[in-house]
């Protein structure tokens, strides 16, 4: 008995302390890592970084796979009381290394849209908010919106979707991807295979 297809499920979520927990570095140097991925399959998020001081004069430089499979070096200027995030969509983390002593502590996580590799999208469920809001799908290379959904005003509702046939395609290449952006919106757990 073969299986036609295997499924898995990704709730949208940020962790701000996913990747380094509290730490103030009392000089340059690789951060301890508590964790490596942010879930499977491919999927990730920017990475975040949080701090309470004034730590704009120092560089993290991340090392790591993207969500489109290459491997990335970025450099992020460390944020002024306030949380800054990379510009690449990570799923996976090698290393992080701060370029001085911070001034205070700092962690190291992710959040903002999530980022899908080449799959398809088979089942969208949502919880709205108190107020109106959308979850958008859109493709990386083209920046085509694949999927717009508008959630109602009512914190009470809840929306199940499932995608005809093969679902949608959120890109046709290994090294594409494609977002998922909810806006006012509680929760969203998606269904790809």
């Amino acid at each position: 008995m073969s299986m036609q297809y295997d499924v898995w499920s990704v709730k949208i979520r940020a962790v701000a302390n996913f990747y380094v927990t509290s730490v103030t570095p009392a000089s340059a140097g690789p951060l301890i890592l508590a964790n490596t991925k942010p879930g499977i399959n491919g999927y990730g998020y920017k990475v975040s970084i949080t701090g309470g001081s004034d730590e704009s004069g120092k560089n993290f430089t991340i090392i790591g796979r993207t969500v489109a499979g290459a491997l990335a070096t970025e450099v992020v200027a460390g944020p002024n009381n306030t949380t800054v995030y990379s510009s690449n969509y990570f799923s996976q983390i090698a290393s992080i290394t701060v370029s001085a002593a911070t001034a205070g502590a700092i962690t190291v996580g992710y959040g903002g849209a999530l980022a899908l590799p080449a799959t398809r999208i088979k089942g969208l469920y949502y919880l709205a908010s108190a107020t109106a809001g959308t979850i958008v799908v859109t493709r990386n290379s083209d920046s085509q919106i694949l999927l717009e959904i508008d959630t109602p005003t009512n914190d009470d509702a809840v929306n199940s979707l499932y995608m005809a046939a093969e679902g949608i395609r959120t890109a046709y290449s290994n090294d594409d991807f494609a977002t998922v952006t909810p806006t006012n919106v509680t929760a969203v757990t998606l269904i790809c295979g």
